[in-house]
């Protein structure tokens, strides 16, 4: 049973704890987790004030009405302007297209180059880069994408907004996934150069504003991350992720320093009765405001419900349900640490597999760790409105 954070097996097996604890594709096999990866070619077997446009009345108008946080005009009717149009779901082959392109063009580049030098007596073949994605060696794919998060361009030439070459990296993604490459890009040790490269494109990204005055919205959605398996128990990484996704959606934590003061024992399990039927009970997550941006609780001041912010079960969607996650996660940490009172995100282990019992070690993940991964998550539309949202309510 999970209680308090921990995890007690009393004559039971480790497997039967485990199917009456999460859902069962948790860990029938349909888990990604990072092993070691063929490094050789060949396919792998508001307010009044804040207008924000909502990209998802797309599907439903063709005339788009202007979405007001906290307001809303329901008389009144905008047409969208055409650069507000946003993508609603990950389209891999927009990912291949400007992958092909961007290949195409570092190849004429490098044909150039080398024909204004004269090659060294034995020197290898220049390296040229595949069309064909999925063929791509790791080792390839990795300098190639990180070259992609500074050179890649659209047909026209025009470089791509932060936000907009994210979205692309994610198509990527989802593109390799579909076509049977097991390797995350974002967080598999063998792609720390495109990594690295990557958060220096995205640090400096904040949601522009069209000169209409609306906020243009992130490329990239929360449906997107689930689409292509940056969200969820796939692995220890994306996993930790989704964690760190829930605590910034909910408990409305967006910087490094208040990430880093998220532990085991200030997240708090709390199980609530309903009064007309005390057999219908709802499970939540609870983190006390005063550890988290707005600072309301303070020393010896009594602590009332009002002062959590909240993680709700969502029991219609167990596989994204941020309790049962959260419990996957207890249950997959070394039992020493989930008491700490000094960390919460663990560095998960370089290679598990899906029924390994544990997933992290006991050590925290670095600062750096939590910026990289925070940056990627600041940039998601929900996230945003979030953001905006909890702004607003401060004033």
């Amino acid at each position: 049973m999970v209680s308090g954070g921990t995890v007690s097996v009393s004559g039971t097996t480790n497997e039967e704890v485990v199917q009456t604890l999460f859902p069962t594709q948790f860990m029938n096999g349909n888990i990604h987790c990072p092993v070691v990866v063929q490094t050789v070619g060949g396919a792998y077997n508001s307010t009044q004030q804040l207008h924000i446009w909502d990209p998802q009345q797309q599907q439903e108008h063709q005339e788009h009405q202007l979405h007001l946080q906290g307001h809303v005009e329901s008389e009144s009717q905008v047409e969208a302007p055409q650069e507000l149009l946003m993508p609603i779901s990950l389209k891999p082959e927009e990912g291949l297209d400007v992958w092909r392109l961007w290949v195409q063009r570092k190849n004429a580049e490098l044909d150039k180059d080398e024909q204004n030098k004269l090659a060294p007596i034995g020197r290898r073949q220049a390296l040229r880069f595949q069309e064909d994605l999925v063929s791509s060696a790791v080792a390839e794919l990795n300098v190639a994408l990180a070259l992609m998060t500074q050179e890649a361009q659209g047909l026209e030439g025009e470089r791509f907004e932060p936000d907009a070459l994210y979205y692309i990296f994610l198509c990527i993604q989802k593109y390799l996934f579909e076509n049977g490459r097991v390797d995350d890009i974002f967080s598999d040790q063998y792609y720390t150069r495109f990594s690295q490269w990557l958060h220096k494109a995205l640090d400096e990204w904040r949601p522009s504003i069209h000169p209409l005055g609306y906020i243009i919205p992130s490329h990239v959605t929360e449906e997107m991350l689930w689409e292509c398996k940056q969200l969820g128990a796939h692995s220890p990484a994306t996993l930790l992720t989704t964690l760190m996704f829930f605590n910034t959606k909910y408990f409305h934590l967006t910087t490094v320093e208040q990430h880093l003061k998220v532990a085991f024992s200030k997240v708090l399990r709390h199980t609530k009765k309903n009064p007309s039927n005390p057999k219908d009970k709802s499970t939540s997550i609870r983190y006390l405001k005063g550890h988290g941006p707005l600072g309301t609780h303070h020393a010896g001041q009594k602590v009332t419900d009002d002062m959590y912010e909240e993680q709700a079960e969502d029991p219609e969607n167990p596989l994204r349900c941020p309790i049962k996650l959260y419990d996957f996660y207890l249950f997959k940490c070394p039992q020493s640490a989930k008491g700490r009172n000094d960390a919460y995100y663990l560095t998960p282990e370089p290679v598990v597999a899906p029924n390994s019992p544990i997933w992290y070690s006991t050590q925290p993940i670095t600062s750096e760790q939590v910026e990289h991964m925070l940056t990627r998550i600041i940039m998601v539309r929900e996230i945003q409105e979030t953001i905006a949202m909890s702004s607003v309510d401060m004033h």
